[in-house]
């Protein structure tokens, strides 16, 4: 049988987040202020204005914008719930052209959540902070709606299989960003060619993030096998 493409979009919605160690002086003053306030500050150090807190310390030496401070995640994809859809790729010239074969669909398995929380400002009542368990960190997201990541999957002839498609998240205190995309156990690269995006709003929060808690990218390693069989 010929071989079929398609190609399966994400969703509408997502956006950029960076989780960054900052100084312990930066979270503790920052800690139960307001949101806007917060976001004004780091945004006006984005764009080299002198802030107008002059008594608020910088996050951290060398600070230039907030989506470089990103040391502990950098992550820039749709929410890990939303809208997926699939199309047959019948334009062989054009593999981004729609057509009427595009529907929505549900996957068939959401893997795992790499979990990457820091605590909630409310939470916890830090007068001493042991900074060898925790880091400080500033969390900060650009919501945004457009196109994000595309997947495309070839088969043998057979129709796209919804119940294939399984995925996987990183979970943080902001939303919950899409990772990683297979298809038949297979691994499916993402595809940003025709990402974009406009800008809907500014999030964030500072905290302490529990070092043996964070599933560092780079030291996490997903079993994937045992996943498929625990909700199999």
């Amino acid at each position: 049988m010929p071989k079929r493409k398609f190609r399966v979009d994400t969703g509408r919605y997502g956006g950029e987040l960076c989780i960054g160690k900052v100084d312990k002086e930066f979270v503790e003053y920052w800690r139960g202020k307001e949101e806007a306030d917060l976001i004004d500050f780091v945004t006006s150090l984005d764009w080299g204005d002198p802030p107008e807190d002059q008594n608020c310390p910088l996050p951290c030496e060398g600070f230039n914008a907030w989506h470089e401070c990103d040391d502990k995640e950098h992550l820039n994809n749709a929410y890990a719930d939303g809208d997926w859809r699939v199309t047959e790729i019948t334009n062989e010239e054009d593999d981004w052209t729609w057509n009427d074969t595009e529907k929505e669909f549900k996957p068939g398995q959401h893997l795992y959540g790499r979990e990457a929380y820091h605590t909630d400002i409310d939470e916890w009542d830090f007068e001493e902070v042991d900074l060898e368990l925790y880091d400080p960190v500033l969390c900060f997201h650009s919501a945004e709606k457009g196109g994000f990541s595309s997947y495309f999957i070839e088969t043998d002839g057979e129709d796209f299989d919804p119940k294939k498609l399984t995925f996987s998240s990183v979970e943080t205190y902001l939303g919950d960003i899409l990772e990683n995309v297979w298809y038949d156990k297979k691994e499916v690269d993402a595809n940003f060619d025709y990402n974009d995006t406009t800008g809907k709003g500014y999030y964030a929060s500072v905290g302490y993030m529990n070092k043996k808690w964070h599933d560092d990218p780079a030291t996490f390693v997903a079993d994937l096998d045992e996943y498929y069989q625990e909700v199999a």
